[in-house]
């Protein structure tokens, strides 16, 4: 009688092994875990460092886009060094710190498909880069020359 009673007590408890072999288990989910959201912390910095330097060309290119036709090649070669990239407003944000921007003019004639018409113009180019020179943004916009190339 008492056989019986301590197998049946032997059978409802977990051994060492099973009790190591789950805790290894845990340990792997809870890495993986772990590694999962150290990852996308990562990835939503980086798209937010994106985001704040789309947002500082696209405040450039607006000022340039602003400037008569006559002028708009005085933009072009125009760098802001790292640091020196603030807001509208004129304050320097904390993440714009580590940012450049640098804009580029060029004269260049589009076609226009399927009429075969030639637009004369200018292309702006504005870049954004970390102090690593890494492109964070880059926008490009195409104008037309207002007197259509005849000056």
């Amino acid at each position: 009688m008492n056989r019986g009673r301590s197998r049946h007590h032997r059978a409802r408890g977990f051994s060492l092994v099973e009790a190591l072999i789950a805790l290894a288990i845990l340990t792997m989910v809870f890495t993986a875990i772990a590694s999962a959201i150290g990852a996308g912390t990562a990835s939503a910095g980086e798209a937010r460092t994106r985001v704040v330097a789309t947002l500082a060309a696209d405040e450039l290119l607006a000022e340039i886009l602003a400037t008569d036709w006559d002028r708009l090649g005085d933009w072009d070669g125009h760098s802001e060094a790292s640091g020196d990239a603030v807001a509208p407003d004129g304050r320097s944000e904390p993440a714009r710190r580590g940012m450049a921007r640098h804009v580029l003019v060029h004269d260049e004639t589009r076609l226009l498909e399927p009429s075969g018409i030639e637009v004369p113009g200018r292309t702006v180019v504005v870049e954004v880069r970390d102090r690593d020179g890494r492109v964070l943004s880059r926008l490009e916009r195409f104008m037309a020359d207002p007197s259509g190339g005849t000056t």
